[in-house]
C-alpha cells in the first residue's frame, strides 16, 4: 500500500529532518566524546607559563595616558628611544613589568636552567627541609623545587602536596603574615621566617594557603626570591608574544631547544626546528589557531625550503605571526605616505578625530608619547643620512607601523576607559555617591556550607570594594568570630578580618571603607569587638563627628584614609537622643552636634532580616525577633553610619542625617510596587544612606541586577563578590576607570536634589527625569591570542565568536533599544530595558583563536533617562555545534567610560580574572545625545479647590499692573536654561556622552 503523494513527501521531509537532527546531536555528542577523551589525555604538568594577571598588593599603576588628563613624567633622556621593545602590552592596572628580563643573584646558586630562566639554586632542586604548619600539626617536610614543571612539591605520595608556580596568588611574609601566624598559635619569633604562599588549586580550582617557617633567614630568602623570579620571568615569557617586537624570541628558542634535549637521551640538533616542533611550540603558548595557517607562516619564513627553521629564520616566523592585517589597513588609511612613517601632525589629527582625544588640552604630553614610540629617520630608513645620529625637530621625527601597532596595544597610553578624575569630584556628601559594595564577605563560595576566610576581605579590597560586611558572633573560646551564622560555613577570628582591613583598605583606593556589622554578639564580646576596631585600626577609624552642630555627611575627599563603622546603636546612645530632640525643640543646639533617632520608633536589633511585613505594607502580623542590645562601646562607633530598622519615613529616625536603612532586595521590589511608597524611598535617597542585599534565598551566592537599585538611588548595592555573574560585572565597570578605581561614583544630578519637585507633603511628586536618545556604534574587529579552554586539548580546534549586550536602567518596553548590524538576539517583540539587553553577535570564525578577525559593525540606539547607567558587555564565545558555545571571555564597560576609537580591551574569565595576553579590538564612536522630551512631575488627583487656586492665580498674574513677578520668572527660566546648557558643556569637556539640542520635533 502506497502513501499519498503528499504524505510521501512530507514524510521524506519528515525524514530530512530527523537526519539533520541526528546530525547535530551526532555533532555535539562527538564533541564531548572529544573532550572527554582529550581532556583524559592532556597532560596538565605541560605548562609554560602563567594565564592570569597577578594582583600585586600595593603595586603602582602605569604611566601617563592620553584621553586622562595626566600629567606624569617621562625620563627626559629616554623620550626618543625605541619603544618596541619596552612598551606594555594588555596588562591590569596594577601592571605586569615589561622591563628587560634580570637573573637574580641567589646564594649556592649552581645552573641556569634555559627552560625556567632564572637562576636556580641547586639546593632547591634536590630538596629543603621546612616546617609545614596547619591548624592540625606541625611537621618537617622536604620540599622540592622542579624547574621543568615549575612546580613545588612535599610529599611524593599525595597529588595535593603540590602547588605550580603559576597558579600563585601572593606570597606574603612578616608581619603580612602575621594574622595566620597568631591564628595558628606560632611565636613570633619565627615571624621573621613566616612564609605563607596562596595559589588556586589545580584540581578544584580552589583558594588554597600552604604555611611554612624557613630553618634560616638565608633559605628564606633563596625560596622567597626564586619562586617571585620565576613567576615573573613566566609571566613575561607568556605575555611576551602579544607585545610589539621580538624581545623574547631567543628566550622561547632557548626554552624549548632545553626541553626538547631534556626529553631523549640522544643527541639532538639545537640549530633548527622542523615544522612540527614549531607546531607544539605554538601550541603550548596558547596560539590556538589552524595547522594551514602556521604552515603558511613557516613556508614563508623557511628561505631556503629545507623544511626547518634555524633561529634568524624562527625570529622571521614569530614576525610574520604576530602581523595584524587590520592596523596595516588603519595605517595605510590614516598615514598620506604608509612607506615613509607617521609625522607628527598625522599623528595629533588621528587622536584628535578617529580617538576623540583632546589634543590641544595637552600638547606637551602628546608630543612626549609621540616622541616616545618613534623611531629616529635614521633608523627607519638607512639612507645618506644614516649618520645623522639625532633629530631634534619632532616634525622631522617619523612613527612606524610596528611603534603604531604598540601603542594601539598599550594599555597606559592608548586605554580603553576614561580617567574618572575627569569625569567627577569627591568633595560632595557622601549620600550623593554611589559606593561599590559587598554582601557577606567573608565567603568565598556558596552562602551555605561554605567557606569564610580573612582572604576574601583581601580580594574584595583590591579590588576596590569600599563597603564590606561583617557577620559577629560569639566564639567558644570568648573571641568573636566572623561566619554566616546557623549554617555549616566556617569561621575566621573578627580581629583577623579587622587587621586585614586595616593593612589592605587603601591599598587600590584612599577614599573611606565602610564596615557593615551585623552583630549577634553578646554584650561580653561586643565590648571585645570595640576593643579590636579601635587598637587595631587607629586613627584611621572615625570615633566622632570632624564638626560639631553640622547635618550634612562629610564628602569621600574629607575622609579619605578613613574607617567608618555601619552599626545600630544603644539604649545609651537612643536616650541621648531624646534629650537632643528636646534640646531642639527649644531651639538649643544638640550636645553632640547630631541626631539620633528616638526610643519610640528604633530598634537596636542588628539582624539584615528585619521585619518585611511593615517594609511590603502587609498587615499580617509575624512574631517580633529577639533583638540583640548593643553594647555601648560599640554603638558610639557608628558615627556617619547608624543602622537604623525601617518603619516609615515619617518618622524621626528617618530625618537623622547619618541613618542608614538596609533592604532586602524582595522587599524592595515590592515597595517600589506602590507608586506613592516609591516616590517616598526615592526622595529620601537624595538625602540619606541606603543599603540593599541580596536575598537570602541565593544559596549559590547569585546576583541580582544592581541597575534598578542605582536608578532609585540606592548607594550601597551590595553583591555577592565571589560570583563573577552579570551583577557584579556591571559593579566592576560601574566603578572602574582608566587610572583608578576610587569605589565612589557620583550619583546622577536628578538624583542628586537638584531638579527636584517634592510640593510640600505631596506623596507621589516624581523626580523630573529628561528622556534622551543615545547613539553609538561598535565595530568589533578582531581579537588576539584567545585562551584554550581547560577542557580542550592543544590540537583542539576554536571557532569564536562574539557577542554584544547593551544594559539599560530603565523599564522594559517596546521600541526603547534598537539595534543594527550582526545578528540580532534580543528578546522576543522588541521589548529591552531591566533584565531585557540589546544583544547581538558576530559571524562565527573557524578555526581560529589566535587572530579571528570578525569586522563586524553594530549600531545601538536606546531612549534612556538615565545615560550615566547604559552599560555595554563583549561576551566572547566558542560555537561547539548546533546551538551549544562555551564562554571563553567578558568584558563590561560603562559607555559614559568607553574611550572612543580603536582600542584593545582586555578580556577576564568566568571567575573574574584577568587573561595576561588576551584582548579584543574594537572600535567605538558615540554620537552626540539628543534631548527628546520631558516628564513633568506627576501629582495626586486634583480637586476642584486646587483648580479654583490655579485660577485665581492666573486671573491675579493677568490682571496684575506689577510685572515683576513676569520678569523674574523670565529670568529664573534664562538661569535654569543657562544651568542646564553647562551641565552639558560639563558633560561634553567631561568627555562624556556629547549632547545636542533637543529635535524639532520635541521642542513643539
Amino acid at each position: 500500500m502506497s502513501l499519498p503523494a503528499s504524505t510521501s513527501n512530507n514524510a521524506m521531509s519528515d525524514s530530512g529532518k530527523q537526519q539533520s537532527l541526528m546530525r547535530r546531536v551526532s555533532q555535539k555528542a562527538a564533541n564531548k566524546l572529544r573532550r572527554r577523551t582529550s581532556s583524559a589525555s592532556y597532560d596538565p604538568e605541560e605548562r609554560p607559563g602563567p594565564v592570569f594577571v597577578r594582583h600585586r598588593s600595593g603595586s603602582a599603576t602605569g604611566e601617563g595616558r592620553l584621553g586622562i588628563q595626566r600629567h606624569d613624567s617621562f625620563d627626559d633622556d629616554d623620550e626618543s628611544a625605541v619603544i618596541i621593545d619596552q612598551v606594555d602590552g594588555p596588562s591590569d592596572p596594577n601592571g605586569v613589568s615589561s622591563d628587560k628580563i634580570k637573573t637574580v643573584p641567589l646564594p649556592g646558586h649552581r645552573q641556569i636552567d634555559p627552560s625556567v630562566g632564572v637562576i636556580v639554586p641547586e639546593q632547591l632542586q634536590i630538596g629543603t627541609a621546612m616546617t609545614r604548619i596547619t591548624r592540625k600539626k606541625k611537621v618537617k617536610r622536604i620540599f622540592k623545587l622542579d624547574v621543568n614543571k615549575a612546580r613545588v612539591s612535599w610529599d611524593p605520595t599525595k597529588q595535593t602536596s603540590r602547588f605550580y608556580v603559576d597558579d600563585m596568588k601572593d606570597i606574603r611574609t612578616g608581619a603580612n603574615a602575621r594574622n595566620y601566624r597568631e591564628e595558628l598559635q606560632v611565636s613570633s619569633a619565627e615571624e621573621d621566617r613566616w612564609i605563607t604562599i596562596i595559589y588556586i588549586d589545580s584540581e578544584g580550582g580552589k583558594l588554597k594557603l600552604l604555611h611554612v617557617i624557613a630553618p634560616s633567614a638565608e633559605l628564606f630568602k633563596v625560596w622567597t626570591s626564586t619562586l617571585e623570579a620565576i613567576h615573573r620571568y613566566r609571566t613575561e615569557m607568556m605575555a611576551g608574544l602579544a607585545m610589539q617586537g621580538e624581545k623574547f624570541v631567543e628566550a622561547h628558542w632557548k626554552r624549548y631547544m632545553a626541553n626538547l634535549q631534556a626529553s631523549t637521551s640522544q643527541p639532538v640538533k639545537t640549530d633548527r626546528v622542523s615544522f612540527e616542533d614549531v607546531e607544539r611550540l605554538c601550541r603550548s603558548i596558547h596560539v590556538n589557531c589552524s595547522r594551514k595557517f602556521l604552515k603558511e607562516k613557516f613556508k614563508r619564513a623557511d628561505r631556503d625550503n629545507s623544511g626547518y627553521l634555524n633561529f634568524q629564520e624562527f625570529e622571521r616566523f614569530v614576525k610574520l605571526l604576530k602581523e595584524r592585517d587590520e592596523i596595516k589597513e588603519m595605517w595605510e588609511e590614516y598615514v598620506v605616505n604608509p612607506g615613509v612613517g607617521m609625522y607628527r601632525n598625522e599623528f595629533r589629527a588621528f587622536l584628535r578625530e578617529v580617538q576623540m582625544v583632546d589634543v590641544d588640552a595637552d600638547s606637551a604630553q602628546v608630543d612626549k608619547v609621540f616622541r616616545k614610540f618613534c623611531r629616529q629617520p635614521s633608523k627607519m630608513n638607512q639612507t645618506e643620512n644614516a649618520s645623522r645620529s639625532h633629530v631634534d625637530d619632532i616634525n622631522e621625527m617619523r612613527m612606524n607601523r610596528e611603534a603604531f601597532a604598540a601603542f594601539l596595544l598599550s594599555s597606559s597610553y592608548n586605554p580603553p576607559l576614561l580617567s574618572a578624575t575627569t569625569a567627577q569630584c569627591l568633595d560632595r556628601p557622601l549620600n550623593e555617591y554611589y559606593c561599590s559594595s559587598s554582601h557577606n564577605t567573608y565567603l568565598m563560595g556558596r552562602q551555605v556550607r561554605g567557606e569564610s576566610s580573612v582572604e576574601a576581605y583581601i580580594k574584595v579590597l583590591q579590588r576596590g570594594c569600599r563597603c564590606v560586611e561583617i557577620d559577629c558572633w560569639d566564639g567558644d573560646d570568648g573571641r568573636p568570630v566572623v561566619t554566616h551564622g546557623h549554617t555549616g560555613t566556617s569561621e575566621c577570628l573578627f580581629s583577623d578580618v579587622i587587621s586585614a582591613i586595616g593593612k589592605y583598605a587603601f591599598i587600590s583606593s584612599p577614599y573611606p571603607v565602610i564596615l557593615s556589622l551585623e552583630v549577634h554578639c553578646s554584650l561580653e564580646q561586643q565590648v571585645k569587638m570595640a576593643e579590636h576596631l579601635v587598637n587595631i585600626l587607629g586613627d584611621s577609624l572615625v570615633r566622632e563627628p570632624f564638626m560639631s552642630n553640622s547635618l550634612i555627611l562629610p564628602s569621600p575627599q574629607e575622609l579619605k584614609h578613613r574607617i567608618l563603622v555601619k552599626v545600630k546603636g544603644s539604649q545609651q546612645q537612643e536616650f541621648k537622643n531624646d534629650l537632643d530632640l528636646m534640646d531642639r525643640k527649644m531651639g538649643n543646639a544638640p550636645s553632640r552636634g547630631f541626631l539620633r533617632s528616638n526610643t519610640s520608633s528604633s530598634s537596636n536589633t542588628t539582624s539584615e532580616s528585619d521585619d518585611l511585613s511593615s517594609i511590603a505594607g502587609e498587615n499580617k502580623k509575624k512574631p517580633p525577633k529577639v533583638a540583640t542590645k548593643i553594647a555601648h562601646e560599640l554603638g558610639q562607633l557608628g558615627v556617619y553610619c547608624r543602622g537604623e530598622k525601617f518603619r516609615n519615613f515619617a518618622l524621626p529616625e528617618s530625618k537623622t542625617f547619618n541613618h542608614v536603612f538596609s533592604f532586602q532586595e524582595k522587599s524592595f521590589l515590592k515597595f517600589c510596587k506602590d507608586p506613592e511608597k516609591k516616590s517616598q524611598l526615592e526622595k529620601h535617597n537624595v538625602r540619606y544612606l541606603m543599603r540593599v542585599y541580596p536575598s537570602g534565598f541565593r544559596v549559590n551566592s547569585s546576583n541580582f541586577d544592581p541597575l534598578g537599585f542605582w536608578r532609585r538611588g540606592v548607594q550601597m548595592v551590595a553583591l555577592n563578590w565571589q560570583t563573577y555573574d552579570l551583577g557584579v560585572q556591571l559593579n566592576e565597570a560601574m566603578f572602574a576607570s582608566a587610572d583608578d578605581r576610587s569605589g565612589y561614583v557620583l550619583k546622577p544630578k536628578i538624583l542628586r536634589g537638584r531638579n527636584l519637585d517634592f510640593p510640600g507633603d505631596s506623596a507621589d511628586a516624581k523626580v523630573k527625569k529628561d528622556k534622551k536618545q543615545v547613539t553609538f556604534s561598535i565595530e568589533v574587529i578582531s581579537a588576539q591570542q584567545l585562551p584554550r579552554p581547560k577542557d580542550h586539548r592543544s590540537e583542539d580546534s576554536i571557532d569564536p565568536f562574539v557577542e554584544v549586550e547593551v544594559f539599560s536602567a530603565d523599564d522594559k518596553a517596546k521600541g526603547t533599544s534598537t539595534g543594527e548590524g550582526g545578528i540580532d538576539l534580543s528578546g522576543s517583540k522588541g521589548v529591552s530595558g531591566l533584565g531585557a539587553p540589546q544583544k547581538r553577535r558576530t559571524k562565527v570564525v573557524r578555526d581560529d583563536g589566535f587572530h579571528p578577525l570578525f569586522k563586524e559593525k553594530m549600531k545601538f540606539s536606546l531612549v534612556t533617562k538615565f545615560e550615566e547607567l547604559v552599560f555595554v558587555r563583549f561576551s566572547v564565545y566558542d560555537a561547539q555545534g548546533g546551538d551549544d558555545k562555551s564562554l571563553i571571555a567578558t568584558y563590561t564597560a560603562k559607555l559614559i567610560s568607553l574611550q572612543q576609537g580603536y582600542r584593545h580591551l582586555p578580556l577576564y574569565d568566568v571567575q573574574g580574572e584577568q587573561y595576561l595576553f588576551s584582548t579584543l579590538f574594537v572600535k567605538v564612536k558615540v554620537d552626540p545625545m539628543t534631548l527628546i522630551d520631558r516628564e513633568l512631575p506627576q501629582r495626586g488627583s486634583t480637586t476642584i479647590e486646587s483648580l479654583k487656586t490655579s485660577a485665581k492665580s492666573v486671573l491675579s498674574r493677568g490682571f496684575s499692573g506689577d510685572r515683576r513677578s513676569v520678569r523674574r520668572k523670565g529670568d529664573k527660566d534664562k538661569s535654569k536654561e543657562s544651568e542646564a546648557s553647562q551641565d552639558e558643556r560639563q558633560l561634553h569637556d567631561s568627555k562624556r556622552l556629547p549632547v545636542s539640542p533637543p529635535t524639532p520635533e520635541s521642542a513643539s
